[in-house]
């Protein structure tokens, strides 16, 4: 079943699977069930981590990109002030709105940083150990109903499978879900991918992350339990 939204986005129903309710909700409904989010944190300073960390500034919503070394951080840091710089020359953004964003961005390589975050978006590039052992030390200092979102495999068999891996290891498998990019039909939406264990609270949450993205549409595939 599919969640999807108009350019309103607004939501008008939950999708349904075998281990979820169907609920109808809309976009106040949602705000409502949904875990609220003051601080985003994002996991690895790629081009995809810091597209959604751009997206989220411009909602005026806190991020915190993590990575393992400060290189890649202070290049993607470098590349959003030139790109907010050029905004401003071109007339699409003020002054104090550039220093708002750039003030609403902090950039980390110790992940304690992200202990604060109500949502954590993973995209970190490294490898399954090197990831696993990251996500073992998020399990220790992450809020108890922070929700994890793992951008995964186009794959629908590849991406059940990753996000059922990462729920295994974390001590609130509830709160863990997948999202991927799909441009199907040649148009670009973010995918959420839930699992067995994911609770519909984080579930709703994520609806309203991917809002945040400035996305015109967002679905929610079927899982395979």
């Amino acid at each position: 079943m599919t969640l999807a939204s108009g350019d309103n986005r607004s939501i008008p129903a939950m999708p349904g699977f075998s281990h979820h309710a169907t609920t109808g909700l809309d976009n106040v409904a949602l705000a409502g069930f949904s875990r609220p989010f003051s601080r985003v944190g994002i996991m690895g300073a790629s081009e995809a981590g810091m597209d959604i960390a751009t997206s989220l500034l411009a909602s005026d919503i806190p991020v915190t990109v993590f990575d393992l070394a400060r290189e890649p951080l202070d290049l993607a840091s470098a590349s959003m002030r030139s790109t907010y710089q050029d905004a401003v020359s071109d007339g699409d953004l003020t002054l104090a709105q550039r220093d708002r964003r750039v003030g609403l961005l902090a950039a980390t390589i110790n992940l304690h940083h992200l202990k604060d975050c109500d949502v954590i978006v993973d995209v970190l590039c490294a490898s399954g150990t090197v990831k696993d052992a990251i996500l073992r030390r998020l399990n220790e200092l992450a809020k108890p109903d922070a929700v994890l979102i793992a951008c995964v495999s186009v794959s629908d068999i590849d991406a059940n499978a990753d996000v059922n891996r990462i729920a295994a290891l974390m001590r609130f498998p509830g709160n863990v879900l997948g999202m991927r990019r799909s441009n199907d039909a040649g148009i670009g939406l973010w995918q959420l991918v839930p699992v067995k264990a994911t609770s519909e609270r984080a579930l709703a949450t994520a609806s309203r992350f991917v809002q945040n993205l400035g996305m015109s549409q967002v679905a929610a595939i079927p899982t395979a339990c």
